[in-house]
């Protein structure tokens, strides 16, 4: 076992209970002996001085001394990159100085040490620092620590460190990136879904409740949604998934809250406390992501009246945080004794925590004198340096003077070496011309491979009276992952909307195969969810990429208007105006082999008007990076019910072309719309 291994094996197998029980010599002792064996294994040699300093950082985080691990991971993050194997340990640290910082509301500090780190792990090409310790040390395998999740983890504090800062359009640039790498990330691997990705969305959703931005609060609770069931399908048996469960009762309870649903969050919300029993985490999260914003006051002062307890030494932030929405609780519950009493306990407060944070404040200028020094020593070496460089230069003037005298001699040489260079200039032309050609070829195979997938989606559709049916596809890129489809048999419509994760050549390739399975099963008469079961099973195996295909399949009865559907983790249609209501929340199609797929059905659809959809419409992107919207497009969908199917498809294009204003698709783009007239 290598050294790292040891020292981490002896930090973390003792109980952190102790350090909670206030037996403080014991403590010592326990942090002074495990320091002792890192301090050893750094003077034999078997640790360099950047690891045992991070790993020093570790081992006072992990024993609750805040102040000397920070210290630790201070002395890491002065240091130069570096470009071998202690990239693992620099990373690290810089993540754990950024995320202690943070939690002491240090967002301005937060923002000097997250902001160069995540533009210096952006220029590291992988993750093979992180595959290669892996190798040395089982710690290193947890997804947590990986390249990835480390940038996840920073660009979700640099963001809710902006909402904290009140700038609230950079805050959204940042999480909108922060998503979109979310995504790649599990796009590229699907197996990395784990309680990382929840943590890190439940914090910018907890940001967001707090500066009561409901759009994205909601916005974020259907991402989160998604994720946790994502994980539940990786991991069903999991303790985590079990809390996760809880928590997603509060979290139902405040989107119903948001949609104007009251009764139905108040149920969704005596679930959670039921579940939660009087954990101290659940009510503070009952408080903050539910009774405050849905003004059930009187709840919220009995919970703050308990968490008194818990309270200690409070921040300035904190004060602001907890004390401010107790006043206010109890006021508006009409505890106006208690709100006074309150408020005298903030005035009290206010001074010890003032002093507390001016204390803070010094140790942070006493650190940026000290740099001030460092970079006064820096400037005297500098102008050393140029009086050097200045008897270098009037050394090379004299060398220029003896050089010019054999320059002849150099010049008639120098004509024989660029008529050699002429003739090689020439072969790199012809090259060049060559590559041209390659490079021509290749873009009329991908105009053809473009051709041939538009060839296999249909542009007529079905006469039959009473039908009005209409759907587009528009790739990203030359070639893309989105498809649809119908099957006539009869009285009985069979359609489908699809969407391939990944885009370009590979989505196009897995899109083929899933438009010939559908249209394949449809003429067998089967029903949609056994449809789905015979998809499912032939897209996953020998599936090693991961690819998977979100979808709705429908069955329609033209004659009676009985639709029955299954949704494979697809978006929700729009139904007569409003989102389709799912009871079962299907996985994605080719993840996993024998899973089984739930339909479900609508006795009659007859004059109601049906649109399916990609991502790429509510999810189009302008130059802002600002999604077009499920509010705007219920907004487009109310203004166009008296419009024919092709009417509401040519409208929604060009709403969603107006939305990005000049920027690049960022999606395939897929639309189907129907109507039965009855």
């Amino acid at each position: 076992m290598d050294a790292d291994s040891v020292a981490r094996r002896a930090i973390f197998s003792f109980d952190r209970n102790i350090f909670w029980q206030g037996d403080p010599k014991r403590a010592d002792f326990i942090v002074d002996s495990l320091k002792l064996i890192v301090d050893s294994l750094e003077k034999r040699g078997d640790l360099t001085e950047l690891a045992a300093d991070e790993l020093r950082g570790e081992l006072y985080l992990f024993t609750l001394r805040s102040s000397k691990a920070e210290e630790s991971f201070s002395h890491v993050w002065e240091k130069i990159p570096p470009t071998d194997i202690q990239q693992w340990h620099y990373k690290a640290a810089g993540n754990f100085l950024a995320y202690q910082l943070y939690m002491r509301h240090n967002y301005e500090g937060f923002l000097r040490v997250a902001v160069p780190l995540i533009a210096w792990m952006d220029s590291l090409d992988t993750d093979s620092w992180t595959k290669k310790m892996s190798q040395l040390s089982p710690y290193y395998e947890d997804g947590s620590h990986s390249t990835w999740g480390q940038r996840m983890n920073l660009y979700s504090l640099l963001g809710c460190s902006y909402l904290k800062l009140e700038q609230r359009d950079k805050a959204k640039e940042v999480l909108n990136q922060f998503d979109t790498y979310s995504r790649k990330v599990l796009a590229e691997d699907s197996s990395r879904i784990s309680p990382l990705f929840v943590n890190t969305y439940a914090r910018v959703k907890d940001a967001y409740v707090r500066v009561k931005d409901w759009e994205e609060v909601s916005r974020w609770l259907c991402i989160l949604d998604t994720l946790g069931y994502l994980y539940g399908v990786k991991e069903p048996e999991s303790e985590i998934l079990k809390i996760y469960n809880i928590y997603g009762h509060l979290d139902d309870a405040l989107q119903l809250w948001i949609q104007g649903e009251a009764d139905s969050a108040a149920v969704e919300y005596a679930m959670f406390i039921k579940d939660a029993s009087n954990d101290l985490n659940a009510i503070i999260q009952a408080n903050d992501q539910y009774l405050m914003p849905a003004e059930r006051y009187e709840e919220a002062a009995e919970h703050y009246d308990y968490l008194d307890y818990f309270i200690d030494k409070p921040w300035l932030e904190e004060i602001s945080a907890y004390y401010f929405p107790k006043l206010r609780a109890n006021y508006y519950a009409g505890r106006k004794d208690t709100a006074l009493k309150v408020a005298m306990q903030i005035a009290d407060l206010f001074d010890s925590a003032y002093f507390w944070q001016k204390k803070s404040q010094m140790a942070e200028m006493a650190t940026i004198y000290d740099t001030q020094g460092k970079e006064m020593e820096i400037a005297r070496q500098q102008a050393k340096l140029s009086k050097q460089r200045l008897v270098g230069v009037l050394v090379a003037l004299l060398l220029l003077s003896a050089f010019f005298i054999i320059y002849s001699w150099y010049r008639r040489r120098a004509q024989k070496r660029l008529a050699t260079a002429h003739e090689q200039l020439k072969a790199a032309y012809d090259q060049l011309e060559e590559t041209t050609a390659a490079k021509e070829r290749i873009e009329s195979e991908l105009r053809i491979a473009r051709d041939i997938q538009m060839s296999m989606v249909p542009s007529l559709f079905p006469e039959y009276e009473g039908l009005d049916m209409f759907a587009a596809m528009t790739p990203a890129k030359e070639v893309g992952g989105d498809l649809y489809g119908y099957v006539l048999q009869g009285d009985i419509l069979y359609f489908c909307v699809g969407d391939v994760s990944g885009k370009g050549v590979p989505a196009s390739l897995f899109m083929a195969q899933s438009a010939r399975l559908f249209r394949t099963l449809a003429s067998e008469n089967m029903m949609p969810a056994d449809i789905a079961v015979r998809m499912n099973n032939a897209l996953a195996e020998n599936n090693e990429t991961g690819m998977f295909v979100t979808m709705f399949i429908g069955q329609l009865n033209l004659k009676t208007g009985h639709l029955d559907y299954c949704n494979c983790g697809h978006n929700a249609p729009v139904l007569d105006g409003e989102f389709l209501k799912m009871q079962y929340e299907n996985q994605p199609l080719g993840l996993w082999e024998d899973d089984p797929f739930y339909g479900e059905s609508i006795d009659d659809i007859r004059n109601k008007q049906l649109l399916v959809y990609s991502d790429g419409l509510n999810e189009a992107e302008n130059p802002q990076q600002e999604f077009l919207g499920n509010v705007r497009l219920l907004e487009l969908m109310a203004s166009a019910k008296s419009l024919s199917s092709q009417q509401v498809i040519e409208m929604l294009l060009n709403a969603v072309e107006e939305h990005r204003a000049g920027a690049d698709p960022n999606d395939d783009l897929t639309l189907l719309c129907l109507t039965i007239r009855g």
